[in-house]
């Protein structure tokens, strides 16, 4: 009876001892089980982004560009290139060399070639994944670069913040545009405080421009006059401003030196092409004739001939007319 109880016992207490074995064996909850579940589990990935995109350009053709281009040929866009924080690889160095510093242009190849359009084996060498052109490029030029990359053409006319907002988005620097424009407001809103004390409110203001033709034209809202009108807040004079009505959108309008003191406001600038002696004589005419002379604004030293880079319209120059021009009106 004694053996038998003993035997019980034992038997009892093995079972206990592989029933413990079996709690410690198993894996706890929360813990290697969920391990487990976690590492079979499909990991999330993020949606892959297009290599590729479609844009309407400004002759209404659909070009597929690249989504993030890195090799850009900037055709007549230097400025706008560089100001977006972008390095061309080559643009015409005809327009970038009055606009863009010898910084800005270091690694920067010349395209130049005959007449308006880059020269194709200068294009076809950098190897470029996205080409930017003017809307003034002939047709066959752009069908050659076409070739060779993916070409779009932008608006040469439109103002210059559309044109900025326009190649950041085609170049993937929405954002980029969009801070360079704010900043730019910001520093135009800086210099018209700091003209209150220099300029009148209500004060009008003419550019005029020396071509060489020797025509004399009034400038439109935009090159200087988006700096006097948009930026700095002159007013433009009322014959002016009827030069432009059926045309708001024009560059300019030309009118005869005699006719010069029904545009003249309270301030004139003119640009004069100092480099070509031509202009510069005929510059040189006018500012001696009487004309010119017996203008209110000549009279009372608020007349001021400037170079040719002032004539230039792209966000660089822009930048460089909102130190430029209040140093000239606070004289």
């Amino acid at each position: 009876m004694v053996k038998t109880l003993s035997l019980a016992c034992a038997i009892v207490m093995m079972v206990s001892l592989l029933l413990a074995c079996g709690a410690k064996s198993e894996p706890p909850k929360g813990e290697a089980g969920e391990n487990k579940t976690a590492a079979n589990a499909p990991k999330e990935t993020a949606p892959a982004q297009p290599a590729t995109r479609v844009i309407k350009d400004a002759k209404g053709r659909e070009v597929t560009v690249p989504a993030k281009p890195q090799r850009i040929i900037s055709h007549y866009f230097p400025a706008e290139t560089a100001a977006l924080g972008v390095k061309a690889v080559g643009t015409n160095y005809a327009t970038a060399t009055q606009i863009l510093s010898k910084e800005q242009l270091q690694g920067v190849e010349d395209i130049g070639g005959q007449g308006v359009n880059p020269n194709l084996e200068k294009v076809l060498s950098l190897n470029p994944d996205l080409i930017l052109v003017p809307d003034f490029l002939e047709p066959n030029g752009v069908e050659a670069l076409a070739k060779i990359a993916p070409t779009v053409v932008v608006s040469y006319t439109i103002d210059v913040f559309t044109r900025l907002k326009t190649l950041g988005d085609i170049m993937g620097k929405t954002k980029e545009a969009e801070e360079w424009i704010a900043k730019y407001n910001k520093k135009a809103q800086e210099k018209r405080d700091q003209l209150k004390s220099y300029v009148k409110p209500g004060e009008t203001a003419t550019a005029f421009v020396l071509f060489q033709d020797k025509k004399l034209y009034v400038y439109g809202n935009q090159r200087l006059g988006s700096t006097m009108y948009d930026a700095l807040g002159f007013v433009r004079p009322e014959k002016a401003t009827k030069l432009f009505e059926s045309n708001k959108d024009a560059l300019w309008q030309t009118i005869s030196a005699e006719t010069l003191s029904d545009y003249a406001g309270d301030r004139i600038f003119i640009v004069v092409n100092d480099s070509n002696p031509d202009v510069q004589k005929a510059a040189d005419e006018l500012l001696n004739s009487p004309v010119w002379k017996n203008l209110p604004a000549v009279k009372n030293g608020k007349a001021y001939v400037v170079g040719n880079k002032w004539s230039f319209y792209d966000p660089i120059t822009l930048d460089w007319l909102l130190d430029e021009m209040p140093k000239l009106l606070m004289k």
